[in-house]
């Protein structure tokens, strides 16, 4: 196979699979539950949030989270006034970082393994994505596809989030929590995969048409 990579919004492709290699059966869908996909997701990231700022707490004490707000006494009365800035940039960069590193590392491992891939976007659903549209992937080779984004990122942000430089460590606080979440599809397609024969080939065809070929002997 040719590594060449190209960027492509066009989700207009044949629906239509091949058919099945020598040994293997009829081709069958392969679909995300995508209204259990979304609530999970939200789950995660409330339930991650919580982990992440104790973690931060407990790293950094009260000091940290004294720098996201200014506090003005007068008289009586005490006002606490968020500084959005210090809020706002870490997420939109770490937002940044997430869409476009999550995607690169899917790209790299695809290509590892010697497959054309197609990054695009699917504007309705607010998506980007990466594929290796009309080829045979193997199973075991989508399995470290699927997870190397959650992996490689979830390694890099958990030491910074030690970093005494708020700015750093609420950067890669946002960073852990959107790509964990966001890898949600990831984790649902691995837990598909587990459960697959060794041999199992996937073939997409659409950014919505994916199809599973499973061996004939098992």
């Amino acid at each position: 196979m040719s590594e060449d990579s190209s960027v492509s919004a066009d989700v207009t492709r044949s629906p239509d699979p091949p058919l099945p290699p020598d040994g293997y059966a009829d081709p069958y869908a392969f679909s995300y539950p995508m209204a259990v996909l979304l609530v999970g997701s939200v789950a995660l990231a409330v339930a991650l949030s919580i982990v992440v700022v104790a973690l931060l707490s407990l790293l950094h004490g009260p000091e940290l989270f004294a720098t996201l707000y200014d506090v003005t006494v007068d008289g009586d009365t005490t006002t606490y006034a968020m500084d959005l800035t210090v809020i706002v940039v870490p997420f939109l960069t770490a937002l940044l970082v997430t869409v476009v590193g999550h995607e690169f590392v899917h790209g790299v491992v695809f290509r590892y393994y010697g497959y054309d891939v197609t990054y695009g976007a699917v504007p309705a659903m607010g998506a980007f994505y990466v594929a290796a549209f009309d080829q045979f992937q193997e199973r075991n080779e989508l399995l470290r596809v699927c997870l190397a984004p959650l992996v490689l990122i979830t390694a890099v942000c958990v030491p910074l989030l030690a970093v005494p430089i708020p700015i750093v460590s609420i950067t890669a606080a946002f960073v852990l929590i959107l790509n964990t979440s966001g890898a949600i599809g990831d984790l649902y397609a691995t837990w598909r995969l587990q459960r697959m024969p060794r041999e199992t080939l996937m073939y997409d065809v659409t950014i919505h048409r994916s199809y599973v070929y499973e061996p004939l002997e098992q």
